[in-house]
């Protein structure tokens, strides 16, 4: 899917939140053992997953046939939760976005983010 294809802000915004994490050594210990698929619905963008797989991060459009945890809503939240603008804990108690799976992994996943926003 290389190309001229154009990828939607949240989706290119979480395309380099994944070259980030394996970049990031606290993120690569967080992956380190923990092979899943994070999927995201995302409306009013691309569907996207994130796998996690040996220690390392891959970004894949579309929807996987079997995520450990699904992440839903609208591309405004995602946004501003990949910024740090929206406390991810916060906006899902708030309903601004839903969870299905496995709380478990979207809670690491979200340490992942927080390992990267500390650099």
């Amino acid at each position: 899917m290389e190309g001229d294809v154009k990828m939607g802000k949240v989706a290119d915004g979480y395309k380099q939140f994944v070259q980030l994490a394996n970049k990031n050594a606290e993120a690569k210990g967080l992956m380190t053992g923990w092979d899943r698929i994070i999927q995201f619905i995302v409306t009013g963008d691309d569907n996207f997953y994130i796998e996690t797989k040996g220690g390392a991060a891959s970004f894949n459009l579309g929807v996987h046939k079997s995520p450990s945890v699904t992440l839903k809503g609208p591309a405004d939240v995602f946004a501003k939760m990949l910024t740090r603008e929206l406390d991810a804990t916060r906006a899902y108690f708030a309903k601004q976005y839903t969870i299905e799976g496995s709380m478990s992994d979207a809670m690491k996943f979200g340490r992942i983010g927080t390992a990267l926003a500390k650099g």
